[in-house]
């Protein structure tokens, strides 16, 4: 028999002995699989070394189901050679992965190890367990059996797994003898480990099959129309799949993070005058005068009345205006910064970018994510308020749900949205430590009221949004502290004539702001104007509810796991037609009320800086007057940003 031959007849052993004797453990192995996915949970895959191709396999192979997340992580990776195989030793890592990874409770963790003995993959599975999520174990029981523990719970994998699929490999992996050297050579484990994969998704598929479920499988990629179709996978399960949902809009979409622009400090005088057409928003100063010293506004006025202190520097601006930096207060990112990465750099990365679009303050804005995700978000927006970071100021967080409908989900995942819960929002608001400004809840949830009236206690701002209110529910939300209404009209239940609905109750409440995403594609110029003409120019606030597509100029773009992304007019689609967010920046708005609605421009600025101040009780913000925050924008007749000046300092100039 040729050496050829003998491993065909090992695999073909191999392959045997695992259908005939782990047959019962895939079985329920499978069943729990597509239990959790019929309930919306997410599956995570994880292996070191060689068993990261079958977390691969599993993932991204035609035939593997969506709602699978392979960890791929780089430390642990065979392209990382010898230092993958020490990282895997090395004690510590479990919290993190699982963490970065999202692992929440009742989520179910294939793990995969040969020798089920290193601290990566028992500490993994250990820690998951803790965390209340099931572990599936694939290992290789005879062969670590002979192996000591190398981990500091000193356990073999299949003595920590729920469910234990032996993938019967032998003692070293290697199985064929060649006479003159002292190894083995022509591993199995690879092979036996995605035999187990294709064999669990097999069985789960045809389970889901069976329970009436249409299981959500990939199409292979040279199928005709496959993109959209494993695109609306995509959008379903993204924020649960770390690698190509919200892990992908962390990286920097067009630009390298090396390429990409730094905004260093301008040089700013401490006292310097601004001359130029002043928009305060409430008078117009054609030939207008502010006064800067430090921080702060110390005079305003025409200039023919005003007399230019001896030691302040003069910055004439020639067909400029002058008015207050705008506030955003519903912001995911810009420009590939992402709130969503949790980190303060993400933050920083947002403000520094922000400044460019004239924007001087700004709420980070998190939604329904993994829990964990959340806590890092809250944290890093916790850190990063208050802080001089040279660009836009982070006035505090802004929480678009969990507890919103899933009936009104918008662009959210169903996953991530949950009921009410009093415990929970206490935890976030004490994580926060006074900074959760705004939070977005849908009013008729049950539970919901109690969690309005809690946060109105504390200071915290309630919006109603992502909901299916009626008029009266929205009504008891409003009575019960709720001041402002997340992006009107989208993702809300329509008005009728005999159904108002909360369009109605907003419109029709003097003391509730409503948000407004004007970019003319979220929301149309008609249904603009009706809002403004019945709220009144003093009760509007323009938002931008921006992704980290924002800034970005017509193009292609792409980003790790997607197919490319196409911005055209401001519109970004996929493949398929369906938007890909918002790309709006406030300037923007401002341009498209001014000069496409014709709404006057100092209405339109008011909507973007005055309303939101005053909204967040911010009375030295929002208006340019004595003793307030020198945070203005400089526009040019175009309405495009030529400087933006926070706390007194010139943080941004086109050049």
């Amino acid at each position: 028999m040729s050496y050829i031959e003998e491993y065909k007849k090992k695999v073909e052993e191999l392959v045997n002995r695992i259908l005939i004797e782990e047959r019962d453990n895939i079985e329920k192995a499978a069943e729990l699989l597509s239990e959790a996915i019929a309930k919306g949970k997410v599956i995570h895959v994880f292996g070191t070394g060689h068993s990261m191709l079958i977390a691969e396999e599993m993932f991204l192979r035609a035939g593997g189901l969506a709602p699978i997340n392979a960890w791929l992580d780089e430390r642990f990776s065979v392209s990382k050679g010898y230092s993958s195989s020490a990282a895997e030793k090395t004690s510590g890592f479990a919290e993190d992965l699982i963490r970065k990874y999202g692992l929440e409770k009742e989520d179910i963790i294939i793990i995969i190890s040969v020798s089920g003995v290193n601290a990566v993959p028992v500490e993994v599975a250990v820690e998951s367990k803790n965390r209340g999520a099931f572990v599936i174990g694939v290992t290789s029981v005879n062969a670590s059996s002979k192996l000591k523990p190398r981990n500091k719970y000193d356990k073999h994998l299949y003595e920590v797994a729920d469910i234990v699929i032996d993938n019967k490999v032998p003692y070293g992996d290697a199985c064929i003898e060649i006479e003159g050297i002292q190894s083995k050579v022509a591993p199995l484990s690879s092979i036996a480990g995605i035999f187990i994969a294709n064999t669990l998704l097999l069985h789960t598929v045809k389970r889901l099959v069976d329970m009436g479920i249409k299981p959500p499988v990939w199409v292979s990629g040279n199928i005709p129309n496959s993109e959209k179709q494993n695109m609306a996978l995509v959008m379903q399960y993204a924020s649960k799949i770390s690698h190509i949902g919200i892990e992908g809009l962390i990286q920097r979409i067009s630009k390298k993070k090396e390429e990409k622009e730094i905004i260093k400090p301008i040089e700013t005088p401490n006292e310097y005058v601004l001359i130029g057409h002043v928009i305060t928003p409430y008078y117009e100063l054609e030939e207008g005068f502010v006064h800067i010293k430090g921080h702060q506004i110390m005079d305003v006025g025409y200039l023919d009345e005003m007399k230019i202190p001896d030691k302040a520097e003069v910055l004439k601006l020639d067909d400029k205006i002058i008015a207050p930096g705008f506030i955003d207060i519903h912001i995911h990112g810009c420009e590939g910064a992402n709130i969503f990465q949790g980190t303060e750099d993400s933050v920083i990365d947002m403000s520094r970018n922000l400044v460019k679009h004239g924007i001087t303050a700004f709420l980070p804005t998190a939604g329904p994510v993994p829990y964990t995700l959340l806590q890092k978000t809250i944290e890093s927006v916790r850190n990063a308020t208050g802080k001089a970071l040279n660009g836009a100021t982070v006035l505090g967080l802004n929480i678009e749900g969990p507890y919103v409908n899933p009936e009104k989900k918008g662009a959210m995942i169903v996953g991530y949205m949950r009921k009410p819960s009093l415990d929970e929002i206490k935890e976030i608001f004490d994580t926060s430590n006074g900074t959760l400004k705004l939070m977005t809840v849908a009013p008729e949830l049950p539970g919901a009221i109690d969690i309005i009236k809690w946060l109105s206690l504390k200071g915290v701002i309630t919006s109603l949004g992502h909901t299916n209110a009626t008029y009266s529910e929205a009504i008891r939300g409003f009575n019960a502290g709720a001041r402002n209404v997340t992006h009107l009209y989208n993702a809300m239940r329509s008005f009728h004539h005999r159904d108002p609905g909360i369009i109605g109750a907003a419109l029709e409440r003097e003391d509730v702001y409503v948000e407004l995403i004007a970019d003319l594609i979220h929301v149309k110029p008609s249904a603009l104007r009706m809002a403004i003409t019945n709220k009144g120019y003093d009760k509007v606030i323009l938002v931008s509810d921006a992704t980290p597509l924002a800034g970005f100029p017509d193009g292609e773009y792409t980003f790790p796991g997607f197919p490319k992304i196409t911005i055209k007019d401001g519109k970004a689609t996929l493949p398929d037609g369906t938007l890909a967010g918002s790309t709006l920046t406030l300037e923007r708005s401002i341009y498209n009320l001014s000069k496409r609605l014709r709404i006057p421009l100092k209405y339109a600025i008011m909507m973007a800086s005055t309303n939101p101040a005053r909204l967040l009780g911010l009375s030295n913000k929002g208006e340019i007057k004595v003793g307030n925050d020198a945070d203005l924008v400089i526009l040019n007749k175009d309405l495009s940003v030529f400087m933006t000046i926070t706390g007194g300092k010139i943080i941004y100039k086109a050049t």
